[in-house]
């Protein structure tokens, strides 16, 4: 509470006067004295002290402060002491304890806020900031030297700590990161070939003995017949186009040319006649074979509780016929004449159970001899593997064992490169069928080769692809030029070529095996009459072994091992190296 001065009594206005005089030097060199209308902060009225009144000496120049934001105490010129009026002080030109006439008080007014800096400075502030540009790198690196040594104090990961302990030596230093470098190389050692082994064989083969819990696929088979020329569709063609045909030597040559083009395949091609052609165009081999074929229409029956189909198929045997075949409509000529890519119904899969007894199929009435090519429901016959041919007065009886695999559903997880097998709807490479297989791939691989070599695909071949390209058909010359690499294309094997099939077994497969066969004279024609004659008493699954999770276990417990951190210590690196990071260096 500041002191109230009362100017009516005699000693104040003594002490005014007073303090008037002996101002009065120190007022002519500031050259701002005023008469009444000087003026007076109140700080400095409130400083002095107060006075009785019979006091004789007066107060001496005070304490000078100027003008704040208080409010000042202006004191009524009549000496009242109960009136007074209140000024905002940074107002200037309101006085403040305006004293009565005859006052002579110095009067101050407050500087500008803020005014422009000369020249000079202005350049000086200029290079200050180039300065201060350039210390800004030595201060980050300290900051960022702050920051590592920090980290390493503080880390969760063994032996980090030693790199930035206080009171260790240089040499210890060095060894405990020599200690740790060896660390890490292990780790990155030992975790590559755990993750290549999760990439190339992560998958075991096991075997399974518990036959009464699983089925066994019914044996599937291909017939492919000899006779497949009608003659009298033959005559009438040659009656039908009679300038293609001068001469009965060109009638019977012509006769003799379209059955072995029938019957065509890698083992006979020296056979063809290449003198002559007939007018006939190589991409129309295929729908005049099927003009002219014989309607070769067997029977067939079964004692299994799911009826069995006979579709009717295009090989590199020619064409055929297959049972129980789950692939075989996809290399149909209708197909193919179609332009259908999509996939069809193939019903359920054939299967036996050995609490069903023998159970047997036979093909009836097929009146011609035959080549019999047995395979798995998902396959098509190789021209790799063996076939069995049969007289056309002989009633043949086959039996054979069985070997499956099977590939468990927690495989479809993983890539192809790593099961090495290939399921029925990863087609992503084919080019003639919208179903994976192995017969297929060999199939596609022969004539991608024969392509490459000789500039053109045999005439059994789908030649038109998924992308709408469209293949050249060999014609006699190109017939000629595969003669020379046959024995390539069946074993797709070549010293002068490569050959990169990229063929994947089926991660489901069957496997059957001709274990006895016995024929005899019937008089009705030939029948073949074929299945399991012991049911199999082990099958081999495919199972994973070594899974994702088996590679995190393996890998973290040598990091574990080698530097005895966990996941949260990854964690710790993360988070320091980025949110903390970014806080450290720009925002503290």
């Amino acid at each position: 509470m500041q002191p109230r001065i009362d100017d009516s009594s005699p000693s104040a206005a003594a002490r005014t006067l007073t303090s008037s005089s002996s101002r009065s030097s120190w007022a002519e060199n500031e050259g701002s004295a005023s008469g009444s209308d000087s003026l007076l902060t109140s700080s400095t009225a409130s400083l002095l002290p107060p006075q009785d009144n019979n006091s004789r000496l007066g107060p001496g120049p005070g304490l000078l402060i100027f003008p704040g934001t208080g409010q000042r105490h202006q004191h009524n010129p009549n000496g009242s002491p109960g009136s007074k009026t209140i000024a905002i002080a940074n107002d200037g030109n309101v006085a403040i304890n305006q004293p009565g006439p005859g006052r002579s008080i110095r009067s101050f007014r407050r500087p500008p806020l803020w005014q422009p800096p000369p020249e000079d400075h202005a350049r000086e502030g200029q290079e200050m900031e180039v300065l201060d540009r350039r210390d800004c790198r030595p201060a980050c690196l300290a900051k960022g030297q702050a920051f590592i040594i920090e980290f390493l104090q503080g880390s969760s990961i063994h032996g980090f700590i030693y790199l930035a302990k206080l009171g260790l030596s240089f040499v210890e230093r060095v060894l405990w990161l020599a200690f740790i470098c060896v660390a890490l190389f292990s780790i990155i050692s030992l975790s590559k070939r755990t993750w290549h082994r999760f990439q190339t064989s992560p998958m075991v083969i096991s075997m399974d003995r518990n036959k009464l819990v699983w089925n066994t696929s019914f044996p599937s088979l291909t017939v492919c017949p000899h006779k497949r020329i009608d003659e009298l569709k033959v005559e009438e063609y040659i009656l039908a186009h009679p300038k293609q045909f001068l001469s009965e030597e060109d009638q019977e040559d012509f006769r003799d040319f379209i059955v072995k083009l029938a019957r065509l395949t890698y083992d006979n091609l020296e056979t063809l006649p290449l003198n002559k052609s007939y007018g006939i165009p190589s991409t129309k081999y295929l729908d005049l074979l099927y003009e002219l074929k014989w309607a070769f229409e067997p029977e067939i029956s079964s004692g299994a509780a799911v009826k069995m189909f006979i579709y009717e198929t295009q090989t590199e045997f020619g064409i055929c016929h297959s049972v129980n075949s789950m692939v075989a409509r996809y290399n149909s000529f209708e197909y193919w004449r179609s332009g259908d890519w999509s996939l069809m119904d193939h019903g359920d899969r054939v299967t036996v159970h050995p609490l069903d007894g023998e159970i047997y199929a036979q093909i009836i009435n097929l009146s011609t001899a035959y080549d019999v090519y047995f395979h798995g429901a998902g396959d098509v016959p190789s021209i790799s593997k063996q076939r069995y041919t049969f007289p056309e007065s002989d009633y043949t009886t086959v039996e054979l064992f069985a070997l499956e695999i099977f590939t468990n559903e927690e495989a479809r997880a993983f890539s192809t490169k790593q099961r090495r097998c290939r399921f029925n709807y990863e087609a992503e490479e084919m080019m003639t069928v919208p179903i994976y297989s192995f017969g297929l791939c060999l199939s596609e691989c022969r004539m991608f080769f024969a392509l490459r070599v000789c500039g053109c695909v045999p005439h059994f071949y789908r030649n038109r692809l998924r992308n709408g390209r469209r293949l050249p058909v060999c014609g006699l010359e190109g017939i000629g030029c595969l003669v020379k690499i046959k024995r390539e294309i069946i074993s797709l094997k070549s010293d002068k070529y490569k050959i990169n099939c990229n063929c994947l077994a089926n991660c489901d497969d069957s496997n059957f095996f001709v274990q006895s066969y016995r024929s005899r004279v019937w008089f009705l024609g030939a029948n073949l009459q074929w299945g399991i004659l012991e049911h199999p008493k082990m099958q081999l699954r495919r199972e994973v072994l070594f899974s994702f999770a088996d590679v995190l276990v393996y890998i973290g417990g040598l990091v574990g091992f080698f530097l005895g951190c966990s996941a949260l210590s990854f964690t710790e690196i993360i988070y320091y190296f980025t949110a903390r990071f970014v806080r450290r260096m720009f925002c503290n």
